[in-house]
């Protein structure tokens, strides 16, 4: 769910408004309203600071320093250390550049040994011109050293490297290229080569201690940076009044820390109006959910916050979203590593990361739960296993038909509830007059549904022609076709509805067929699964212990490979489906901006 805001505006004067703001950013529950102006120069300025910071955090993460890592006086001025660091990040990108241009000339002379240029200019000077080709082993013929004044100097990877002696007298008439190696000595680069490795090293080693004893400091800096934007941001979206004598701020305080914050403000010596927010003001949102569905709020704000007025649909698509990736992973030995190899590692990651791992051991549930519906455990079909447990289970085991037919249920299921989102979201946002169209619908796909399975049950009635089922099919056509907009006139209605009729129609089929994928996935990672375990077996070799090795490796390789891919796949496609039909049909508009309160960030 949204919490509602309230909405703040302040009247400060001008010589208590620097205290103000500090009282407000060591309470840290208002969020700022932002003016539509271009932000000064401080702001710019500490954009910049705040993205060069963690820029440099970032390449020092991964390192790690030992016992070999040499001891560097690390500044504990946040700045000091960020010109340290792009000097040495500069020293190392300007090594690497050298290393990377040493290792083409090292390779263009290795084939050619090490030789002194000096005698090749003294040879010129005698009138003796030294040229150097290459060509296919399988073209080069040794004769052509008794034809012509040629020597081979070695052969690699396939080709004969040999050198020409042009005299005025002689010219090299074969079917070879001529090739341009650098006038230096190949002992000379790999002096050069060893000594850019050694500097490497040592940056290397000096970046490794600065990462395992600066990154608290570039922490704090961070911090004091992202103080002094907050503080800038503040200043450039407050008002001025009166001649700047007074200054004004306009913000929203979450409800539920309203009434804390507003005891507080009546402390300050300033002016304010307190107003209970609406969708025009276009406050910022903070969700609230229980602990299932507020694991899935990262996958939501992936496409987007929900807009004030309307519902925060994460705790609606939760429950189907772990359905789905469920089923399309499939396979109850996957679950298992899902389930333990997330709660492993919430031993070993921050806080922060712990909801994510929790995530990651419900949608192993999820996975578990279908591997168990389809019987399937790393690849394996237990329905096929000879072992009587298994055998007295086979029944209840779902084939491919009865999944494929599951996916269309899920789908449709899914749908509905979305239309049903939307009736809901119409009439909290515009009233139940604008949501009698939305209700149509509803009510004529879920009447058709239940008279079509009442049909299929048995029974001499058929319940999707019965007069019931007619004034059904009445009562939404109302809505659909006459009272679809109260403003517009009945014959404009109707047109409008009959465009809507085609519109809703291919529309739910396309997206019925959606849900086919779910099917897809699934089948495809126990066909993969299956793949993997009839290599792992048919190519191991008949030796006892080699053969075991080598099967070990195949299954190892090949379901780590299976359950990447297929993991990567039960998220995105899920998402498809949350983010396109099920938002679509839920009439879901977003743009929603995240509630961020100005708050002291420094430690």
């Amino acid at each position: 769910m949204i919490i509602p805001m309230y909405k703040y505006s302040f009247l400060v004067h001008h010589s208590d408004f620097i205290s103000f703001k500090e009282n407000l950013k060591e309470k840290g529950v208002l969020h700022i309203k932002e003016r539509d102006i271009e932000p000064g120069a401080e702001v710019l300025d500490n954009i910049q600071q705040l993205s060069e910071v963690k820029r440099h955090k970032r390449r020092l993460l991964g390192r790690k320093a030992d016992e070999h890592t040499v001891q560097v006086q690390i500044p504990q001025d946040g700045s000091e250390l960020i010109e340290m660091l792009k000097s040495k990040n500069a020293q190392l990108d300007t090594l690497h550049h050298e290393q990377q241009q040493l290792d083409k000339e090292v390779e263009a002379l290795k084939p050619w040994g090490d030789f002194s240029w000096d005698t090749i200019h003294k040879l010129k000077k005698q009138g003796i011109k030294v040229r150097f080709f290459y060509t296919a082993a399988k073209k080069y013929d040794p004769l052509w050293e008794r034809e012509y004044s040629l020597a081979k100097i070695s052969e690699e990877r396939g080709f004969v490297y040999f050198v020409f002696y042009d005299t005025e007298d002689q010219t090299l008439d074969l079917d070879v290229d001529e090739i341009k190696i650098p006038e230096k000595e190949l002992s000379d680069l790999k002096k050069q080569l060893d000594s850019i490795i050694k500097k490497i090293d040592r940056l290397n080693q000096e970046l490794d201690k600065i990462a395992e004893e600066g990154i608290p400091v570039l922490d704090k800096f961070e911090s004091d940076i992202q103080d002094r934007l907050n503080d800038a941001s503040f200043l450039v979206n407050s008002g001025d009044g009166a001649d700047g004598k007074i200054k004004i701020v306009e913000g929203w305080v979450p409800k539920s820390l309203d009434e804390g914050f507003e005891n507080y403000i009546k402390e300050q010596s300033v002016y304010y109006i307190r107003e209970q927010s609406t969708q025009k003001d276009k406050p910022p949102i903070l969700l609230q959910n229980g602990r299932f569905s507020k694991l899935f709020e990262p996958i939501g704000k992936l496409f987007s916050l929900p807009s004030y007025a309307e519902l925060d649909l994460t705790a609606f698509f939760a429950p189907f979203f772990f359905l789905f990736f469920g089923f399309c992973l499939g396979d109850a030995g996957y679950g298992l590593l899902l389930l333990i190899g997330a709660g492993v590692a919430k031993y070993k990651v921050d806080k922060d990361m712990k909801p994510l791992l929790s995530l990651v051991q419900w949608l192993g549930v999820g996975t578990i739960l279908f591997g168990v519906v389809t019987g399937t455990f790393f690849g394996i079909k237990l329905m096929d296993v000879n072992i009587p447990f298994f055998t007295n289970l086979r029944e209840t085991f779902l084939d491919d038909q009865q999944m494929f037919n599951l996916a269309l249920g899920f789908g449709f299921v899914q749908i509905l509830f979305g239309m049903a989102i939307k009736v809901a979201n119409g009439v909290k946002q515009n009233g139940w007059k604008h949501s009698l169209s939305a209700a149509g619908w509803f009510l004529f796909f879920i009447s058709t549904a239940i008279m079509v399975i009442l049909d299929a049950v048995g029974g001499e009635e058929k319940w999707l022609w019965s007069v019931p089922h007619i004034i059904l099919i009445s009562i939404s056509g109302l809505g659909i076709f006459v009272l679809n907009d109260p403003k517009r006139n009945v014959f404009m209605n109707i047109g409008v509805g009959l465009w809507d009729t085609y519109n809703m129609i291919t529309g739910f089929a396309g997206d019925l067929l959606s849900y086919i994928r779910l099917f897809a996935l699934g089948l495809s990672s126990a066909i993969l699964g299956l793949v993997f375990n009839s290599l792992a077996f048919d190519l191991a070799p008949d030796i006892p212990v080699l053969g075991w090795i080598v099967t070990l490796i195949i299954l190892v390789l090949g379901h780590g490979l299976n359950l990447f891919m297929a993991s990567l796949g039960a998220v995105v496609h899920p998402m498809r489906l949350t983010f396109v039909e099920f938002y679509k049909n839920a009439g879901f508009v977003g743009g929603g901006k995240e509630y961020k309160p100005f708050s002291k960030i420094s430690k």
